[in-house]
């Protein structure tokens, strides 16, 4: 008799326990379509190729008045070449994490959003802007930052930031995987020679050799490093990139 009270109540708490994880995943996906929809949506709202550009072949025009109005925390917009990474950039103006599960239109997502932190200078003028965003397995947010680091898009790659101003274009030189709690990705350095010492480890560290090699980099120029998880989540996926003269 106890035995049969036993095998009910494990039964009923298995049945608990998978009836909860249905749900979880069937809120996962739910969450993450409605995001999808909505940023595809604002997508063909604000953004437009302009095919003949004095300063760039293949720009963007992307309407800034109305990304504000959508929400006011939009501080620029990024896209990587061949990739589907091509977003807008949000700013926090007092918790450093607050898009980590948020969308756009500041409501829950698993996916998140791409943002940096809230001290980060908005117009991209610190040493080394560092920008975040999710691994998703639908190949959203910066999921392809897997491809740069993995060599699939070659060793020339171009990362394009637009504020409200301007055109902001770098070029990939390293990219590593760490462990979380490893020190290496820093906003400021104490001087040119300490970020000269930063630029050429990151370069001795990457899995790839790009095209900008320490022989032809201009360490004066700002870097904008990205961040995102490994498959595992257990790892951090980093790609460094510096502006072009």
């Amino acid at each position: 008799m106890k035995k049969n009270i036993w095998i009910n109540l494990i039964l009923i708490i298995f049945i608990c326990v998978f009836l909860f994880s249905g749900y979880n995943v069937f809120i996962w996906i739910k969450s993450d379509k409605e995001t999808k929809e909505l940023e595809e949506g604002l997508y063909t709202e604000v953004v437009s190729e302009v095919k003949d550009n004095e300063l760039e072949e293949n720009a963007l025009q992307i309407d800034f008045e109305k990304l504000k109005s959508t929400n006011e925390d939009i501080i620029a917009w990024i896209t990587i070449d061949n990739t589907y990474i091509n977003y807008p950039i949000l700013q926090s103006s007092t918790e450093d994490e607050y898009y980590l599960r948020k969308d756009i239109y500041k409501k829950y997502s698993v996916s998140g959003s791409i943002f940096v932190d809230s001290q980060t200078n908005s117009e991209f003028n610190d040493d080394n802007t560092i920008i975040y965003g999710h691994n998703m397995k639908n190949e959203r947010m910066f999921a392809n930052l897997h491809k740069i680091n993995n060599g699939n898009l070659g060793t020339d790659i171009n990362v394009k930031i637009y504020t409200e101003d301007n055109l902001i274009t770098y070029k990939v030189f390293a990219s590593y995987s760490i462990e979380p709690t490893e020190e290496l990705i820093r906003k400021n350095f104490l001087n040119q020679s300490d970020k000269e010492n930063y630029i050429n480890n990151a370069i001795k560290k990457s899995n790839i050799k790009f095209d900008v090699s320490a022989e032809n980099i201009n360490y004066e120029n700002k870097i904008v490093t990205l961040i995102t998880c490994d498959n595992n989540n257990k790892r951090r996926v980093v790609v460094h990139a510096i502006q072009e003269n």
